[in-house]
């Protein structure tokens, strides 16, 4: 076995991914399934040699005890720790982050309620802590589950491995007890240059090519726009925003070379760009995509300093092996996965598909002086291809608003003049002199992005989406193309392994293309502390009934549009006076579009109707301080209660959702 890294991270990967979507019973009948096959190939070793499926098969088996070990010793021990008003103790371990009206922390806790403890949670304040990175704090917080109340937020949490929140209890600014500490702590040295990097780009730049630079350089897009975020994701280039690869290499390479540039010795060049790759991995937080260059990045680098060539398949193997064996549920990340598509599809595809062009051009003798430029813009177009070879297919089942066809022109249009972005501002977040150097340069740059981005966002174009049904008959599918491909390999009349890879992708890549879309109307009440806030949605069709709170309505809003893969409300009912029932009201009407709005003193009748789609109607009732609505949907009628009561006439109807 030539690649054993590649054939037991690639397996690992696999396996934890398809896990992660599925019930959590399906990991045994999948620990007994590879159990079987594992025994399956050693008993038939002697007379075949089945050293590659006992590796993947033992893979396998790895990767679902991993899975089983950190659901039941980690995940659902630090969510049993929820609760009210509780003491804590705890080590900030992250500067602080003001978004959406709130500052935003994370935490390591040493004891909760004078119990030891060594939870990782996320701090969520009205204000700020006045302390440094990992200074104590002591205070009285509830701990909630994140995601819990976000519509399809709770498993991007779930794989992060970031899995609780605290919110502290009281009113007043002094409310955290402060201990400072001091003593060496490596990370702190690490969050200072954050932060600085942070005011660099803050100081030199505008709010909008700051904040895109943020995100580009350190994932950081809280301070981009929702709608701008939106249109990144549905013109299919929001991997710019996952650090990994591209923003890796370029960097780190960038090291390299200037150093080779001054005269530096090789193993110098390679041991200082290691040294600023592991340093990068720690600016990013530890991201697990950002880890997956990393060691990747790592691996090629210590061919320099070895003056051996790695074999970049089974780096990006061991790679895979390395994080799923330290955190299984980051298989879920969308992330990580689209950061493993493009750079597997690269090393897969980009010389086959750059092979016709470059025999062209070495038959094109009237090309030659512009070898160079059309070797390179053939070479571009190649990578562009291999790595969406395999992450359209990721988008088209991770995404709500699936895979456009303009996917291939975005990224072909924008990942060049993103590269150039990220090393400028890579320069200019080192020192404010240079920031103010660069910025004329970048500033623009960054504008056009975000206007090209836009402008590519209006175009009409058709989308490739999937779903969880088909592709489970794809998987199904290509199970019996290889338990088929393995009985005639058995029989003696093996097929050639790419008519078998390509029935397999065929499989699957057709899977994908056939979505079943649910024709059900669905309601969430979501999370906005005090006041109403129902979603309603059919596909892509959304309305709003209440949009008031006081924890962040506009944002729950638009996390559970992003979900419905849509910018636009069918109706956006207001009931009544106060940030209970309008707290969001003014910031979704300048953000979205909505066809239809009704106002409380808009109506001039107690009883008004009002249409969603086909098969969602309701009635909304106003009179004398009562304001309730009637929605019929999938063939039934329910309430909702906003103020009041309801009239006697919809007594016997069910509510659509608790107001509790």
């Amino acid at each position: 076995m030539s690649r054993p890294f590649a054939v037991v991270g690639f397996t690992m990967l696999l396996t934890l991914a398809a896990l992660f979507f599925l019930p959590e019973w399906a990991v045994f009948p999948a620990l007994a399934l590879s159990a079987l096959g594992f025994a399956a190939a050693l008993l038939l070793r002697r007379r075949h040699n089945t050293t590659a499926f006992a590796a993947a098969f033992g893979a396998a088996m790895a990767a679902c005890v991993l899975l089983l070990g950190q659901l039941a010793m980690v995940y659902y021990p630090t969510i049993g720790q929820t609760g009210e008003k509780l003491p804590v103790r705890a080590q900030i371990l992250s500067n602080g982050n003001y978004l959406y009206g709130k500052y935003y922390y994370t935490i390591r806790t040493t004891t909760i309620s004078d119990q030891p403890s060594r939870l990782k949670l996320r701090l969520v304040s009205p204000y700020p802590v006045y302390a440094k990175p990992y200074d104590e704090i002591t205070f009285s917080g509830t701990i909630f589950i994140l995601g819990d109340y976000e519509v399809g937020r709770m498993d991007a949490y779930k794989a992060t491995g970031l899995y609780l929140g605290v919110y502290p209890t009281g009113r007043s600014e002094d409310r955290f007890e402060v201990t400072h500490r001091r003593g060496f702590y490596p990370m702190r040295a690490v969050l200072w240059m954050q932060r600085n990097i942070r005011q660099n780009i803050r100081a030199a730049y505008t709010r909008e090519t700051a904040a895109l630079l943020e995100g580009m350089l350190l994932g950081d897009t809280g301070n981009l726009s929702w709608l701008a975020q939106e249109e990144f994701r549905w013109v299919g280039i929001s991997h710019l925003f996952s650090v990994s690869g591209l923003h890796l290499s370029l960097l780190a390479w960038s090291v390299y070379r200037a150093l080779r540039a001054a005269k530096c010795s090789r193993r110098a060049c390679a041991l200082s760009a290691m040294g600023f790759v592991l340093f990068f991995i720690a600016l990013t937080g530890f991201q697990a995509s950002c880890v997956r260059a990393g060691v990747m990045m790592l691996v090629l680098l210590s061919g320099r300093l070895f003056y051996r060539r790695a074999d970049s398949l089974n780096s990006l193997g061991l790679a895979a092996a390395v994080l799923m064996a330290v955190s299984p549920l980051s298989a879920g990340q969308l992330g990580l996965e689209l950061s493993f598509g493009a750079t597997l599809g690269i090393l897969l595809f980009r010389s086959r598909l750059a092979a016709p062009g470059e025999r062209l051009l070495k038959r094109w003798k009237a090309a030659a002086p512009l070898k160079r430029p059309l070797r390179a813009a053939n070479n571009g177009l190649a990578i562009t291809a291999s790595a969406l070879a395999l992450t359209t297919p990721i988008q088209m089942l991770r995404l709500p608003n699936g895979a456009s066809l303009l996917v291939f022109l975005a990224n072909l249009l924008f990942v060049p003049l993103s590269s150039l972005l990220i090393t400028l501002g890579g320069l200019s977040a080192l020192l404010p002199s240079f920031a103010k150097a660069l910025s004329p340069a970048a500033e623009p740059l960054g504008a056009a992005i975000s206007r090209g981005v836009h402008a590519l966002d209006q175009i009409p174009a058709p989308v490739l989406r999937g779903s969880g049904t088909t592709v489970a008959f794809a998987l199904a599918a290509c199970a019996l193309f290889a338990a088929a491909a393995l009985l005639l390999r058995y029989w003696g009349r093996p097929l050639r392994l790419r008519y078998t890879a390509g029935l397999l992708s065929a499989a699957l890549i057709l899977g994908c293309w056939l979505p079943l879309q649910s024709t059900k109307t669905k309601a969430a009440k979501l999370a906005t502390g005090e006041g109403i806030m129902v979603f309603v949605s059919r596909g892509k069709q959304a309305a709003l009934l209440g949009c008031g709170g006081s924890e962040l309505p506009a944002r729950a809003a638009k996390q559970a549009l992003s979900a419905a893969a849509t910018g636009q409300l069918q109706l956006l009912l207001i009931p009544g006076k106060g940030s209970e029932f309008s707290a969001a009201a003014a910031e979704l009407a300048r953000d979205l579009q909505i066809r239809r709005i009704l106002r409380y003193d808009e109506v001039t009748q107690p009883y008004t109707p009002f249409s969603l789609w086909e098969g969602a109607r309701g009635i909304f009732f106003c009179q004398g301080g009562n304001a309730a609505c009637l929605l019929q949907m999938n063939g039934a009628q329910y309430t909702l209660l906003f103020s009041g009561a309801l009239p006697a006439e919809w007594q016997g109807f069910p509510p659509l959702i608790s107001s509790g």
